[in-house]
């Protein structure tokens, strides 16, 4: 037979996990709460930081020039047979430097790489350039000019500025706007591509991919004596 004492103390067990369970419940929540609430301000933080570095990050409109293209735009480069564009007028382009300052293409004895400075091409010849320019370099009386084209600021060595800084080219360079007219202009396909203009302004030789460091004379010599 079951005394009251004996139905107290089992009464009294049971309230005591009772409360225990509460307790742990409650526990339960302040801890995941607490960590729900981490994640979130962890979140937030992370989002506002993001908007910060793409408010941040300089754009492609930023950094395009505003180019004027005067004259006919030039076929594309044929591949394997003769280009038609040699013996024509070369457009004359008309835009500035990263700082503003007017450049023009197209008007001289000129040697012209265009360039894009998340092309991996790119990036291998641009330091074989600098050497050479350093070294050698085209005669008084023809320009080397780079024109930054194909503007990405969502891939590698963005802003191109800095690219041509890193790699130590303090020569002439036409920013190409948005829509690459300058590119587009020239017939061009594919970067690097390389122009030669005479004193005349014609065109006397384009090429698209990397040019052996060994021609770089050749081409600049052809730019003096055309």
């Amino acid at each position: 037979m079951t005394t009251p004492t004996k139905n107290a103390r089992t009464e009294a067990r049971r309230k005591e996990r009772e409360e225990q369970r509460r307790a742990d419940v409650k526990r339960q929540r302040l801890i995941y709460g607490g960590v729900g609430a981490a994640v979130v301000l962890l979140a937030v933080v992370i989002a506002v930081l993001s908007v910060g570095e793409t408010d941040d990050r300089v754009g492609v409109s930023e950094v395009a020039g505003d180019v004027e293209v005067d004259g006919d735009t030039l076929p594309p480069i044929p591949d394997g047979a003769a280009d038609p564009a040699v013996g024509q007028p070369a457009p004359v382009l008309s835009g500035a430097d990263f700082d503003g300052t007017p450049m023009t293409v197209g008007d001289g004895a000129q040697l012209v790489s265009f360039v894009a400075s998340w092309c991996p091409a790119c990036d291998a010849e641009l330091p074989l350039v600098v050497d050479w320019l350093t070294t050698s370099g085209p005669p008084e009386d023809v320009q080397f000019v780079m024109v930054s084209t194909n503007h990405d600021d969502s891939r590698q060595n963005w802003p191109p500025q800095d690219w041509f800084a890193a790699a130590g080219y303090t020569g002439d360079v036409l920013v190409d706007d948005v829509a690459s007219s300058a590119f587009r202009a020239y017939g061009l396909t594919a970067t690097p591509s390389w122009v030669v203009i005479s004193d005349e302004g014609e065109v006397l030789f384009r090429a698209s991919g990397m040019i052996d460091p060994a021609q770089f004379d050749t081409l600049a010599e052809l730019a003096a004596s055309g």
